[in-house]
């Protein structure tokens, strides 16, 4: 009879489990009737994820009025059983004020929850929240003890956090040498700031061993992301034959890229280049509408090679 009822609750639960399955599905291809249907009944018998979900889509008004009252009663549902997404809904809801009066304590408390029980999203809520020091007061070893939970979870962006605030020992034990192993990781995992930092890092040689080529080859991968910084760097790189042959016209491009962006080092080079014709052909009238560019950022450099320019032009 044991063996029966074992099976009983096996093949429940591996219901159970398929329909919720199918309910998720369902929910990330929008087919909201189709996740409703399957997660109403789960919900019914006290499956926590279901009521989890029952709760963003009456929040959002997927396939249900949307009611954030209702929302609130879902999430706090499942986070009365432990569901720590529900947790981290319900802090994210108090924390803005989402169809409930704005309450940071209660906020922390939900967020804290969700994040001790290895949230990730809750963990860079609650980091952010203690590294910037608005609606709480700022605790950079708070911040850091969540960014760290997190960056341990894969988090890239916490990852690079971590690595900032351990390198520059701002209300946090100074560690380079931990710095810079989770500069590699995020840097690794795509974290654009991250490759820019570990980048500069291997072209300065102060806190790491100087390496042209590895700065090169991330500068070069932040830069293929559109970051103006890196590509004004592999600019100054051709331009200064660091690990790679000189060449003007390689640093001309990736200034230009640079200087689209908006930057204003990078438009004061391309507009000197231009009127010099180091890396591009002389092109007094370009040279004069990059330079003003970044005169009108205030770049004052930039000012001084104008009335250059000018003072050129008289003769």
């Amino acid at each position: 009879m044991k063996w029966f009822l074992a099976l009983g609750c096996l093949l429940l639960s591996s219901s159970v489990f398929a329909t919720l399955n199918d309910g998720i599905k369902a929910f990330d291809k929008q087919k909201y009737d189709q996740a409703l249907a399957e997660f109403k009944p789960l919900a019914a018998i006290g499956n926590a994820e279901a009521r989890y979900y029952l709760g963003i889509m009456q929040k959002n008004g997927f396939a249900m009025p949307q009611d954030v009252d209702r929302a609130l009663g879902w999430f706090k549902k499942a986070a009365s059983q432990g569901y720590a997404p529900a947790h981290r809904e319900i802090g994210k809801m108090y924390l803005a004020g989402d169809g409930v009066i704005a309450d940071v304590k209660e906020a922390i408390k939900s967020l804290t929850k969700a994040a001790g029980q290895g949230d990730e999203s809750a963990q860079m809520e609650l980091a952010q929240l203690y590294f910037a020091g608005e609606k709480v007061e700022k605790n950079p070893a708070e911040a850091k003890r969540w960014f760290e939970q997190a960056a341990i979870l894969g988090n890239a962006q916490a990852q690079y956090q971590v690595a900032n605030l351990l390198y520059q020992g701002d209300a946090v034990e100074k560690n380079v040498e931990q710095a810079l192993t989770w500069y590699q990781q995020a840097a690794a995992a795509g974290q654009i700031e991250a490759q820019y930092t570990l980048a500069y890092l291997y072209m300065d040689g102060q806190s790491i061993a100087q390496d042209y080529p590895r700065a090169f080859a991330l500068f070069e991968q932040a830069a293929q992301a559109n970051n103006r910084n890196a590509q004004y760097m592999l600019g100054y790189m051709f331009d200064q034959g660091m690990g790679v042959p000189k060449s003007p016209k390689a640093a001309f491009d990736w200034y230009l890229k640079s200087a689209q962006q908006g930057y204003d080092e990078a438009q004061l080079i391309v507009g000197y280049m231009y009127f010099s014709g180091k890396g591009a052909i002389k092109n007094p009238a370009l040279a004069e509408d990059w330079v003003s560019k970044a005169v009108a950022q205030g770049n004052a450099k930039a000012q001084k090679l104008l009335d250059e320019m000018h003072r050129a032009a008289k003769h």
